[in-house]
């Protein structure tokens, strides 16, 4: 790993020295961009209603030489998102990643991002909290609403929902992130983009905070909840890939392909043999034509969890989507399916084997108001399947609207 330090601090350092090198630079641009989502509906008779928003604020300079020199800072709001990574999937992993960012732990209001970067010829470097290469380049099947998905959703009114392949493992935690030149291996063969992101420890457990709520698959002695599990030297590689094809008369079909690998080493002050170092990997597939997308993705992962022979968490989705435009008065329709089976430990002769299978589908269709205004409503239904020392199998068949707004 130390070779992998000196080569990423290396790679800073000649681009904060480039960057330094200019005589000259415009005036510092100053841009603040933002969006939120409000879903309200009934789930399984129940009313519930949860909101999103997130607010970015960038200032940058360009120098005489080419370079971009940059700084970030993003604020978000999410009662749903817990204070930690999961390994696995959001309520059905017991082993904890990187932080979400930066609040008092009872707040659903924190600072997400802050981040320096520097963008020229010798491509983009990024340090400070922000979130990995993995998330940066994931493809996961399409969606045409902002917070109520069947995948990577932010707003989960069953409180079911455990499908996700987006590998997102470091969460927010401090990185150091490049990516090379876009296309730099040439345009001829499509548009690729590849990147690396490292951080050097990942911010351990405590106070049960890789606990949610509810939901978690935990063994009735609460034994393979180790408060003193922490991870460090995360890395994460990632690409993605963009090809249209021509089909004659004008019509193009668009392919996007994403894939990544995450890994961090295990170092717990117990060494628990329950524990072992974390691996995930992730791919995702789209293709597009006209107003229809067809997609899906699939993520993997030992959850950082000694399982012999079991991955620790499986998960895919596959979904459809139309839209007739991005104006005023277009319309968006869509369907997704999701699937996760997540292993917390294997067969044990004295607790019985701790597993979570989910299942989630959803249809819904959405009305764009006004620029980057849109309103939509969906039907989900969730099925999750428990030990009864966990509470047992649950389904839940839930109907909301989400209004969303970006600005």
């Amino acid at each position: 790993m130390t070779g992998l330090r000196h080569l990423l601090s290396g790679i800073s350092a000649a681009a904060i020295l480039a960057a330094g090198s200019a005589y000259g630079a415009d005036p510092v641009e100053v841009e603040i961009e933002g969006e939120a989502s409000l879903a309200a509906g009934v789930s399984d008779g129940d009313a519930a209603a949860d909101g999103n928003a997130e607010i970015t604020f960038k200032g940058s300079t360009l120098f005489d030489n080419g370079i971009e020199l940059g700084a970030v800072l993003e604020a978000r709001l999410d009662a749903d998102q817990p204070a930690q990574m999961f390994a696995g999937g959001r309520y059905s992993g017991i082993q904890i990643g990187g932080p979400r960012g930066v609040a008092p732990l009872d707040s659903d209001a924190y600072l997400q991002g802050a981040y320096a970067y520097a963008r020229g010829a010798f491509g983009q470097v990024i340090i400070g909290r922000d979130h990995g290469i993995a998330r940066t380049l994931a493809v996961t099947s399409p969606t045409i609403f902002k917070s109520v998905n069947v995948n990577d959703w932010q707003t989960d009114l069953s409180g079911l929902n455990d499908v996700h392949t987006v590998n997102d493992f470091s969460g927010y935690a401090t990185k150091v992130t490049y990516m090379p030149p876009a296309n730099f291996v040439g345009g001829a063969i499509g548009g690729l983009q590849l990147g690396v992101s490292y951080s050097p420890k990942l911010r351990n457990c405590g106070d049960r905070l890789c606990a949610p709520e509810a939901g978690l698959i935990l063994a009735p002695n609460g034994s393979l909840l180790n408060e003193a599990s922490t991870w460090e030297d995360a890395i994460e590689a990632a690409l993605y890939y963009q090809k249209p094809i021509s089909l004659g008369g004008g019509d193009r079909l668009f392919i996007g392909f994403g894939a990544s690998y995450v890994t961090a080493d295990e170092a717990s002050i117990l060494a628990l043999p329950v524990y072992e170092d974390y691996e995930a990997y992730s791919v995702g597939l789209n293709l597009a034509y006209r107003g229809v997308t067809i997609g899906g993705s699939v993520k993997t992962t030992n959850a950082g969890l000694n399982i012999p022979d079991e991955d620790g968490y499986l998960a895919f989705d596959a979904g459809i989507t139309f839209k007739t435009g991005e104006e005023e008065g277009d319309w968006g329709f869509m369907l997704g399916y999701g699937q996760s089976e997540a292993n917390a430990y294997g067969p044990n002769p004295l607790d019985p084997t701790l597993f979570r299978d989910t299942q989630t589908a959803q249809a819904g269709v959405t009305y764009v108001i006004g620029r980057g205004i849109t309103i939509g409503a969906a039907a989900q239904y969730v099925e999750s399947d428990k030990p009864l020392t966990a509470g047992g199998p649950e389904e839940a068949t839930t109907v909301v609207i989400e209004s969303s707004i970006k600005f």
